[in-house]
């Protein structure tokens, strides 16, 4: 409701110890930065390409360097989730804020909290589905911290989704950056995932999973049976990946022979194994 307006002699002066204390009226303006951030974010996700013209017009981009670094956790969620969807939106105006983006994304990896970590964990990806290659200088700035996210016990499912996700899209942008740690996220990777239904996200981490096994083979045979099970999740891959998939099957199969491949599998449930005969006849 709007304020009622009184006479201006009715209007006493502030006392001094207010005027010295501005953090006692810090709370409302924090709210107001949480609900604007969040309204950007739905103008940003709903007007998608056309918020460009907004953008470019105002310097959103320096007062959310400024929001992405605010002691207050809720402020951090919401300006990830705005760097997320101005990524997908109008990358061109996010690219030049990168190099100063990233290593506080990178900080805000920690899963003490856990809904600034899961926004920072799903911005990173997206920006790396944009950034392409050039996202190897920032590898080194979030890898790690990402391994370390999805091998902790107890982490909430969207978040451990959310990391096999990024660390699958960093994957697929620098597969020779991330698969020498291939053996160290692979099965939580498989396990997190094998739940998910088929989309875009899912099937970009899948294309980076398969070209870091590509390019670290080892890193992926002691859990093997994992990636199997999680190949197996897929209702309709694209086409494309599921040749990707019928390679590294049929490449592991000739690798160890028939007849250890025939004990291999043995292991596997039933309906894994009618699974895998029928799409990728292995």
């Amino acid at each position: 409701s709007p304020p009622l307006l009184l006479p201006l002699n009715s209007l006493s002066p502030s006392p001094p110890h207010q005027i010295q204390q501005p953090d006692q009226y810090e709370a409302p303006d924090k709210d107001f930065m949480i609900v604007a951030l969040d309204l950007l974010s739905g103008l940003a996700e709903g007007l998608g390409g056309h918020v460009d013209q907004l953008v470019s017009r105002s310097n959103i981009m320096t007062l959310l360097f400024q929001c992405m670094q605010d002691t207050m956790p809720e402020v951090r969620q919401s300006s990830f989730a705005l760097l997320g969807d101005l990524t997908k939106a109008c990358f061109p105006h996010v690219k030049p804020c990168i190099a100063e983006f990233m290593p506080i994304l990178g900080t805000n990896l920690n899963p003490e909290f856990i809904s600034v970590c899961n926004n920072a964990t799903w911005a990173i990806g997206e920006i790396c589905m944009q950034m392409g290659v050039e996202m190897q200088p920032y590898v080194s700035l979030v890898l790690n911290q990402l391994v370390e996210i999805i091998n902790r016990p107890n982490t909430p499912k969207t978040l451990l989704e959310n990391t096999a996700i990024t660390i699958g899209r960093l994957g697929y942008v620098c597969p020779q950056e991330v698969a020498p740690m291939l053996q160290q996220f692979i099965r939580p990777w498989c396990t997190s995932l094998r739940n998910i239904r088929d989309n875009e996200e899912k099937d970009s981490a899948f294309r980076g999973i398969c070209m870091m096994i590509g390019v670290n083979p080892g890193g992926v045979v002691q859990d093997f049976i994992f990636f199997c099970d999680a190949v197996a999740s897929w209702v309709s891959p694209k086409d494309d990946l599921r040749d990707m998939f019928y390679k590294i099957l049929h490449g592991f199969k000739d690798q160890v022979g028939e007849e250890n491949w025939q004990q291999f599998s043995e292991q596997f449930p039933p309906q894994l194994k009618e699974r895998l005969s029928a799409c990728y006849g292995v």
